[in-house]
């Protein structure tokens, strides 16, 4: 398979001699757009539904549609999970989609042949909810690590950011998810922070990408002359690819997020490269290409 080319029926490729293949936790769910994305507008979401299918935007109610899903990335050396999800039975009454959950995350990363033993690096692109509810499993009324062998890599400007949140709030911040699923890998002396910068391996690279959070970080792979960035947040969903302008309502610094947004886009759009967000849903994982005032995934 070419380095630039996302298998569908795989739901994954090889950049080079590495492997990224998705894992999913929630394979979908949908949201008003203006909770979502707060600038994007019914008449631009209009014309953009009968690009995208109902699938992705609802034709009439232009609500949209995303995923929750893990990246497993598997070089010669490391077997690395980028973002650990929602995780199960944590507890989250506000985001009731992920409240208490019991979902097949493990099995799905099983029927890619590997066992939660096998993960050697666990990497946060930063340390939201969504992004971290694996990292931990409960066992005997403990959140305890669910990689056992792993080290987690956590950009230390993002970590530094929540404890210093946490330490102003008098609750629990990012819906409890910094107390069961941050901290007790902490303890657990399993985590290493690191600069926004920091290399795993030779061609595994993490860029600073501030704007979702102040520290939050994409991996680029890149092997035999193919690459792919493994971007969490930057995007949330595939209008954000023809409006890179429009930033979602979890960012952070919105106004951040948009320029980084516009800025990777314009480096990759031609290149080939394979643009891998947290929460597009298929087909629209790929390289992009320019289009007017955006940019295009091409599929």
């Amino acid at each position: 398979m070419s380095g630039n080319i996302w298998d569908h029926e795989r739901a994954g490729c090889d950049v080079g001699g590495v492997s990224i293949d998705r894992v999913v936790d929630i394979e979908r769910l949908s949201y008003p757009h203006r909770v979502m994305i707060p600038d994007s507008t019914p008449e631009a979401l209009s014309s953009l539904a009968a690009e995208f299918g109902p699938r992705l935007i609802a034709p009439e109610t232009f609500e949209l549609s995303l995923g929750f899903h893990s990246f497993l990335v598997r070089t010669p050396r490391h077997t690395i999970l980028v973002d650990a999800c929602c995780g199960n039975g944590k507890e989250r009454p506000s985001r009731i989609d992920w409240h208490r959950r019991d979902g097949a995350f493990l099995n799905n990363l099983r029927a890619r042949g590997i066992t939660p033993e096998d993960i050697d690096i666990v990497m946060c692109t930063h340390l939201h909810a969504d992004h971290v509810g694996w990292n931990t499993t409960l066992e005997n009324g403990q959140w305890v690590p669910t990689f056992p062998n792993a080290q987690y890599l956590f950009a230390e400007t993002e970590y530094d950011f929540w404890l210093d949140e946490q330490a102003k709030s008098p609750d629990p911040i990012l819906h409890g998810s910094h107390v069961d699923s941050v901290l007790p890998v902490m303890e657990s002396g399993q985590a290493l922070l690191v600069a926004g910068d920091h290399q795993i391996e030779a061609g595994l690279n993490f860029e600073p990408a501030a704007g979702h959070t102040p520290g939050s970080i994409v991996l680029h792979v890149e092997d035999g002359g193919a690459e792919a960035i493994v971007c969490g947040d930057v995007m949330h969903h595939p209008v954000q690819v023809r409006h890179p302008d429009w930033s979602s309502a979890f960012c952070e610094d919105p106004a951040m997020s948009a320029a980084y947004r516009q800025d990777m886009l314009g480096r990759v759009a031609g290149t080939g490269a394979l643009v891998l967000p947290a929460h597009f849903l298929s087909p629209y994982f790929g390289p992009v290409e320019r289009d007017g005032a955006g940019f295009r995934t091409i599929i």
